[in-house]
């Protein structure tokens, strides 16, 4: 009778090692080691480093829910103030293997696609700020120029602290942040009477 694999555990073993690795230097053999498996019975089930890498990215854009994060509720404020929680959420949990992984994506073909599920997550964020600019809340803009300046500020900050552990830089407070976001993109109430005149 074949071994149930645990695919969660495999998926934190892989991290694990790509992490303290990197991609390039995360072997097979290390990660089936890590996750308590033979190295055959990892590559029948995920066939190579790539697939597996990429199913536990997936795995983990689902656990985390962004998109329930970026839901539309009718405000803002409250909205975008979810969306920056589950990114910073995300980003604690995961962010160190997703930075390592972006870092290496240019010199391995094979993680081509990767981007496409972390992609997915930002096309909802772009979505909700898109909604938000059609209904005159927020001042038209490119949607993933808007999600750019509203989590490209928390992504700069959390490379910096993976980067360098010596650096002390405290975590982003959601809701100043989504305060000082919308403070140059909210629609004033003079301007929205003008743009129904």
């Amino acid at each position: 009778m074949p071994k149930i694999i645990d695919d969660e555990n495999v998926y934190r073993a892989a991290m694990q090692v790509v992490i303290e690795r990197g991609y390039a230097g995360a072997k097979t053999k290390q990660i089936a080691e890590a996750a308590g498996i033979s190295e055959v019975t990892l590559f029948r089930k995920y066939e190579s480093k790539a697939e597996l890498v990429k199913q536990a990215i997936i795995a983990t854009a689902v656990q985390m829910d962004f998109t329930t994060g970026s839901r539309y509720t009718g405000d803002a404020t409250a909205d975008l103030e979810r969306v920056v929680q589950a990114y910073q959420d995300l980003s604690a949990q995961h962010g160190q293997f997703i930075t390592t992984l972006i870092s290496e994506i240019t010199r391995h073909p094979e993680l081509g696609d990767l981007l496409d599920a972390p992609l997915q997550l930002m096309e909802g964020v772009a979505a909700l700020l898109a909604r938000y600019q059609a209904e005159g809340v927020l001042q038209p803009e490119l949607p993933l120029q808007a999600v750019a300046a509203l989590l490209g500020p928390l992504m700069i900050a959390n490379m910096i602290r993976q980067a360098n552990a010596a650096i002390s830089l405290p975590q982003v407070d959601a809701a100043r942040h989504v305060e000082f976001f919308l403070y140059g993109r909210r629609v004033l109430q003079k301007e929205a009477e003008d743009l129904q005149v």
